[in-house]
């Protein structure tokens, strides 16, 4: 190696050392915040998606899960309980939170069982998308869904809750608010029948709003 070209090199090798111990440093300074952001970001994510009392997907959650389903079949129930606000107004709303949690709980263990998912709309209203199950299976946990609920640890002493669904079975490709829509009249009809009713072509809603009313408080009696 020529002198000149020597001496440059001998005069850069600290430069260059003090570089690349710098950006291995800036590295490993870097992974521990790279990694909370991460943390952050997932944290943000699931508070989007996630219904904070029940642990549930919330509406929007729903309908990313809706969407990742597109090309495939799918079962849709909607589900809500009986005269909840019966329970709110006479056990106070912590009771309430009580049942929306116990029917939570429930909804994810049923839709876990079928690789399937479970959220709240709001209120007392739930729904449980089942991807690429039958009608005979959407209706067996719908069965499932409904059964009463128990809150044992009261002053006033045992209070039972039950609910109603209604099912909608989706073709790929079907819109969700359709979908959504569908069961919410399967819904009507359930409350009616008092057992889970599967939408059928030709169902609608009851005729006015006030007919509408009356069917929700059906069981609000």
């Amino acid at each position: 190696m020529e002198a000149p070209l020597m001496h440059w090199f001998c005069a850069a090798v600290p430069y260059l050392t003090a570089v690349v111990i710098g950006a291995v440093a800036g590295r490993l300074t870097a992974t521990p915040v790279i990694r909370r952001l991460h943390a952050q970001v997932d944290t943000l994510t699931r508070r989007a998606l996630h219904d904070p009392l029940s642990g549930l997907l919330n509406r929007s959650g729903l309908q990313d899960a809706y969407a990742r389903t597109a090309g495939q079949g799918r079962q849709v129930i909607l589900v809500d309980l009986d005269a909840f606000k019966l329970a709110n107004d006479q056990h106070g709303h912590p009771v309430g939170d009580q049942i929306l949690s116990a029917l939570g709980r429930r909804l994810a263990g049923l839709a876990s069982q079928h690789d399937g998912w479970a959220g709240r709309l709001g209120g007392d209203e739930f729904a449980v998308i089942l991807p690429a199950a039958t009608s005979a299976t959407a209706e067996a946990v719908a069965a499932a869904a409904t059964a009463a609920i128990t809150i044992t640890d009261l002053p006033t002493g045992p209070l039972t809750v039950s609910g109603s669904a209604g099912l909608a079975s989706v073709p790929a490709g079907y819109p969700w608010d359709s979908a959504l829509t569908n069961a919410d009249i399967a819904l009507y009809h359930g409350k009616h029948a008092k057992r889970p009713v599967m939408f059928a072509a030709g169902m609608t809603y009851p005729r006015t709003e006030a007919d509408r009313r009356r069917a929700r408080d059906t069981t609000e009696q």
